[in-house]
């Protein structure tokens, strides 16, 4: 993607926030005129033909609840000429009059534009592509099946008559993708068995109810197990629809390569990069993240990510594998995290520590690195401490941004002062940040002692605006248990400060959007 078209989608996406806000006001104002207290409002999502609930209404505020179709006595659906664009349900009957016909005309305006932004922000890139495998006894089945998902998801769906038969095309897309078996038997799966355990699709199986046969799906990667005595269509789109976010949409031309390093060990940095990679893998769900240990000491990412205190294969095996193709990396030391989030495990030796230093590994890893940027969006490689090693310059030389850890603390300031003037020498004072790791800590300086020390110039521009509070009881928790706590503490004060940090950064959207104010509530309109 190209600065030019992804300036083109921020704006794309502002336009959609700014719809949904003009939205909100003229349901205010409906409710205000009309002889209900509250509304719900539904989207409808074109791609999978469903009405998914968004929020409600009362004359004042908007809010969100637990809210479906049924819980309403009365709806609405917002249509024209055939194009729906949602639906509006309340508990009152909302009544007629010229002033209700009027809003309910703005509220179709506002929706139809709010439709057109959608679709280029969909595009083509991202729809859905279905493959349908299927055992020559169930065609008929997967026939019938073919077509009911056409009236229910805009979707490209296809049969075939084995994994192999498509390798090349999943492989060769840039669409999202769903692969389900039909099948009688398990001798459909058991032939494609070595594809199912390496593939890194979103896999679902229709067959018998055959508790070995839905044991063995659990054991060759698939994500659901469907009977046919009981299955009909819409259970299967109400499992798309669930979990449509997190199936991997692949092979990305454009990635973004971020470094971190602490000013010293035991500050925070691997805590930080861990739980950034995944927030970041948690609200880009159309992007895939991949966290790197490079740390240089025993790496211990491996406890929080895999929940393995000794993994067999580590960023050398990988390196050294010589392969590109996710499904063998997953062989050699790449670990799914989740659907779109992966990591590659550190040295687990001490001794390993002199390999990441040659010339080979390093020639090896910039090759690696490379070709990831076709199934990567995002890169966070975790450096551990900040050096001059042949290693770490060379990943602060790939990098788009390095993000240097350090605590108010006069031994800390000393040492990146030290490490500024290197980045400065280098060349790469433009990518630097800092992240102020426990600022509120006892023994923490002031910004203006700090400045003071490292007496820079003006032209430095050196800020110490990202700053994260001490948050031991959560972290030592979190230490004691090897959680993430973006899993587990979500609301804690470390978590909402780093997330302030990357939005600050525009790694994500912010998911609130902060009401502006308007001039006019039809203002819109123009």
């Amino acid at each position: 993607m190209t600065l030019d078209s992804y300036q083109i989608k921020i704006n794309e996406q502002k336009e959609l926030e700014m719809r949904d806000e003009n939205l909100k006001e003229v349901l205010k104002f409906y409710v205000l005129f009309s002889n209900i207290t509250k509304l719900s409002f539904f989207k409808y999502d074109y791609e999978f033909n469903n009405f998914i609930y968004s929020f409600s209404v009362d004359d004042k505020v908007c809010f969100e609840e637990s809210h479906t179709i049924d819980d309403s006595n009365y709806s609405v659906i917002i249509e024209e000429n055939g194009t729906i664009y949602g639906m509006l349900t309340f508990d009152e009957n909302p009544g007629e009059s010229e002033v209700i016909h009027e809003l309910f005309n703005k509220i179709k305006i506002v929706l139809k534009k709010r439709l057109q932004i959608e679709k280029e922000l969909l595009s083509e890139e991202s729809k859905l592509e279905i493959f349908i495998i299927s055992d020559q006894d169930s065609l008929t089945f997967a026939d019938k099946l073919l077509n009911s998902l056409n009236v229910l998801l805009n979707s490209s769906i296809s049969i075939s008559s084995s994994l192999v038969d498509i390798k090349d095309k999943l492989k060769e897309k840039v669409k999202k993708s769903i692969v389900i078996y039909i099948i009688e038997d398990d001798k459909l799966l058991k032939i494609d068995k070595e594809i199912l355990l390496k593939t890194n699709e979103f896999l679902i199986v229709i067959g018998p109810s055959d508790y070995n046969i839905s044991l063995l799906c659990g054991q060759f990667n698939v994500f659901k197990y469907l009977s046919k005595e009981h299955f009909v269509p819409e259970q299967l789109k109400n499992i798309i629809i669930e979990t449509k976010n997190k199936i991997q949409n692949k092979y990305i031309n454009k990635n973004k390569i971020i470094a971190l390093s602490g000013v010293s060990g035991g500050i925070g940095t691997t805590t930080v990069a861990m739980n950034m990679a995944n927030i970041l893998a948690k609200k880009n769900f159309d992007k895939n993240i991949l966290y790197i240990d490079l740390s240089k000491t025993k790496a211990i990412s491996n406890l929080f990510l895999e929940q393995n205190p000794l993994p067999k294969k580590t960023i050398i095996d990988l390196v050294n594998s010589g392969e590109f193709d996710i499904d063998k990396n997953l062989e050699n030391g790449l670990v799914r995290v989740r659907d779109n989030f992966y990591a590659i495990s550190g040295i687990q030796k001490h001794i390993d520590s002199d390999i990441l230093e040659q010339s080979v590994f390093l020639e090896k890893f910039l090759g690696y690195i490379s070709k990831m940027g076709e199934s990567f969006n995002f890169i966070v490689i975790d450096t551990g401490e900040a050096s001059a090693s042949a290693l770490n310059t060379t990943i602060y030389d790939i990098s788009n941004e390095l993000w240097i850890l350090t605590e108010m603390s006069l031994p800390h300031i000393s040492k990146l002062k030290t490490f500024f003037s290197l980045m400065k020498r280098a060349g790469l004072k433009d990518k630097l940040s800092f992240l102020v790791n426990r600022y509120d800590s006892v023994n923490a300086i002031s910004v203006s002692d700090v400045t003071s020390i490292l007496n820079t110039s003006n032209e430095d521009n050196l800020n110490f605006d990202f700053k994260i509070p001490n948050d031991y009881t959560v972290l030592g928790h979190c230490w004691n248990y090897c959680e993430l706590a973006s899993d587990t503490h979500q609301k804690s004060i470390f978590i909402k400060k780093l997330e302030e940090v990357l939005i600050s950064r525009g790694l994500f959207v912010e998911e609130i959007i902060e009401k502006k104010q308007s001039k006019s509530w039809l203002s819109f309109l123009k």
